[in-house]
């Protein structure tokens, strides 16, 4: 798995529509309105937030080499397109496992609590209660802490019980054997420390960030099993709260709350404080996320209908084109609609 390939799935799916750095923005997460509406437009949900911490050299050496390969192009509007080549290469590219729109990076959380949490229990099972932890940031510390109150986590037979649990879940997770091995690896135990993304790279004859990409996926085939299995009891702990369950950035939220109450468009930017522009924003994103959303207030459904199927039509979701073809409606009102009945909830 290589970020390249990644970069390549996701240019695919903006159509030549967006810039590179669309790329760049949906794979680090940002929550910006207009990376937001992409990812329901372009249906990119897997790949949102993956890589929160990628950096921009890192990112521009998958589009070089993409570039340089001959799989993408990008136009006098600066829109990436996939190239001929490149579509032929997609045909071999396996299909990826990614839960980015639900986990965020949290992954990270569920397996820092996790790897803590064997090792406890791994360390305390031979009376050995003074180690060093794997994990040092206080908010793991402290769940374990609480995780374990009052259990026997100095009974072998509560370790057995733990490791059944994580080997039924990997069992049922679908990742493939380079996933298990960099998932087990990364564990630590009683006198066994993780193994680093270089060790686990020299071993499976990968690069570094490879394994680490493989590593994300593996968590979040781990964390949808844990979802669908009651019976995983301790892991659905170590889970708790992991999911995200709110879609809405804070102010978006703020504006529902107050759009709830009644208040108008113009009445919520008086009332926070805030341009017209950036509420319109939080509209939009409302639009996105709320199955519930009364897009008929804004619009009417002869206009929802006839802009749904001109989309189909000219297979676009540029709002220059929208607009050219409907001069009547607003940018506002053709982003609601867009975002209320053509992304992938639709």
């Amino acid at each position: 798995m290589k970020l390249s390939s990644i970069l390549l799935t996701i240019i695919q799916k903006l159509d030549g529509e967006r810039t590179i750095y669309a790329g760049f923005h949906l794979l680090r997460g940002k929550r910006s309105g207009q990376t937001l509406q992409d990812v329901e437009y372009y249906g990119l949900k897997a790949y949102f937030g993956i890589l929160p911490k990628l950096t921009v050299e890192h990112f521009d050496e998958a589009a070089t080499l993409l570039s340089n390969s001959g799989y993408i192009t990008t136009g006098e509007d600066s829109f990436v397109k996939i190239t001929t080549s490149g579509r032929q290469l997609m045909e071999n590219l396996p299909t990826y496992a990614f839960n980015g729109w639900d986990y965020r990076g949290r992954e990270m959380i569920f397996f820092a609590r996790l790897s803590l949490a064997i090792q406890t229990v791994s360390n305390f099972k031979v009376g050995e209660h003074a180690f060093m932890p794997v994990q040092k940031d206080y908010d793991s510390q402290t769940f374990i802490r609480n995780l374990y109150h009052k259990q026997p986590i100095s009974d072998p037979a509560y370790a057995r019980y733990i490791a059944e649990e994580l080997r039924l879940c990997i069992e049922r997770s679908d990742m493939d054997d380079n996933q298990k091995i960099i998932v087990t690896h990364r564990l630590s135990g009683f006198k066994l420390t993780g193994w680093t993304w270089d060790q686990l790279a020299a071993y499976l004859g990968l690069q570094p960030f490879s394994v680490y990409l493989l590593f994300i996926e593996g968590l979040h085939k781990l964390l949808v099993v844990i979802e669908q299995s009651a019976e995983l009891s301790f892991l659905r702990k170590i889970a708790d709260n992991i999911k995200v369950t709110t879609y809405l950035t804070d102010s978006s939220r703020k504006t529902q709350q107050l759009f709830n109450r009644g208040l108008s468009i113009e009445d919520i930017a008086t009332t926070r404080n805030l341009k017209l522009s950036t509420i319109e924003d939080h509209f939009v994103e409302m639009s996105i996320n709320d199955p519930q959303f009364p897009l008929t207030q804004f619009v009417t459904e002869d206009y929802i209908e006839a802009v749904v199927a001109k989309v189909k039509e000219v297979e676009t979701r540029r709002l220059r084109i929208l607009k050219d073809e409907f001069v009547e409606l607003t940018y506002f009102q053709l982003r609601l609609i867009l975002g209320a009945r053509t992304g992938e909830r639709s």
